[in-house]
């Protein structure tokens, strides 16, 4: 589970940088559609998965908030460091 929330952390930063004058919830859906490409579940699990993949996204984002002062923009973070926070992150 830690190396999907460190895939929804990589990406979540990807949009932020990328997808600067996009709203949150623009940012987000398209977060949402990279992390749904990448992870493959089950046909009979498939109409779970982007709403386990929002509730991830949205506590990454907190997440971030939370350690950034709502201003995680230039962060940057290595596979290393990314996998420490993804462990911090509840589930």
């Amino acid at each position: 589970m830690n190396q999907i929330k460190a895939w929804v952390i990589e990406q979540v930063l990807w949009a932020e940088k990328n997808l600067k004058g996009k709203s949150g919830a623009d940012k987000k859906a398209a977060v949402v559609q990279k992390l749904d490409e990448l992870i493959k579940l089950p046909f009979y699990l498939e109409w779970v998965d982007d709403i386990i993949i929002s509730y991830l996204v949205d506590s990454v984002c907190s997440k971030l908030n939370e350690i950034t002062q709502h201003d995680f923009s230039e962060l940057t973070l290595n596979e290393s460091q990314e996998m420490e926070l993804a462990q911090e992150i509840k589930e």
